[in-house]
């Protein structure tokens, strides 16, 4: 939605156009103060992704983590379900040139037209019916079903993304990171560098944090920042634009391990 658009709209509602003129002064303030610029570095796929962070959505905040995260496992495997505008579909698919990895991206929307990579391949889908298939599908174009990076940003609701972990998690490698956008969905958020922006969606009733509350049988504070250890899993979380989650897979469990003489 266009600036104009999103002010013509909050006009007409005295409480948003009241959160429009807060958000717009403080962003421009924050503007001032950074002049978003960033340091560059000898990667050029990482100078890609700072730059692309410099423009404020929901998803800025967290591109870079994105990218270093994924590109410290070096997969072979990509899946990322929910695409939206490409902003971690951008991320992802310089991981996959960086490691030869094949990308693969599910949405119910038509989204053919947002990566060029060659190794990119996407599934118009429900990816819970897609990930009843999954095993089968990669049978049939030649891909080993273990997946290293599963991206998660599709309806944020509680009972859908229970069903993604129930069906997508049985696909993992032993050494993969599972990451989930919008653990901490609110109207109103700020980024990490203090910018303000709006979530044009719902109160899903912390629907994917609630989840991950349900799958480790524990209750997170996701308007904080955490780290924690459950499971099996090593648990990252940042509270601020939306709320994002790393779940980094740690093999052998500690006390798994055989004891030193």
């Amino acid at each position: 939605m266009s600036m104009i658009r999103r002010l013509r709209k909050a006009i007409k509602d005295p409480k948003k156009a009241a959160w429009f003129l807060i958000i717009k002064i403080n962003n421009t303030l924050i503007d001032m103060k950074t002049h978003k610029s960033y340091v560059s570095s000898d990667l050029k796929e990482l100078n890609e992704i700072k730059e692309r962070s410099t423009a404020l959505t929901d998803m800025s905040s967290h591109v870079e983590t994105l990218f270093i995260e994924s590109l410290a496992v070096k997969p072979k495997l990509i899946v990322e379900l929910g695409i939206r505008t490409g902003e971690s579909t951008f991320v992802l698919e310089r991981v996959a040139k960086l490691c030869r990895s094949k990308l693969v991206s599910v949405d119910i929307e038509d989204c053919s037209h947002i990566s060029s990579y060659k190794e990119w391949l996407f599934i118009q889908k429900d990816d819970i019916e897609f990930a009843k298939k999954f095993e089968n599908w990669c049978k049939i174009n030649r891909i080993e079903p273990k997946i290293d990076i599963l991206f998660i940003d599709t309806s944020h609701l509680f009972e859908h993304t229970l069903q993604e972990i129930k069906f997508w998690f049985p696909l993992l490698s032993n050494r993969s990171k599972v990451f989930f956008h919008d653990t901490n969905l609110k109207k109103v958020y700020r980024r990490k560098d203090g910018s303000m922006g709006t979530t044009h969606g719902f109160y899903n009733e912390r629907g994917v944090i609630r989840a991950l509350d349900k799958y480790f049988n524990k209750s997170f504070n996701e308007k904080e920042n955490f780290v924690d250890f459950r499971n099996g899993w090593l648990i990252k979380h940042h509270s601020y634009c939306s709320g994002f989650t790393i779940l980094e897979k740690i093999c052998p469990l500690v006390n798994d391990l055989p004891a030193t003489s």
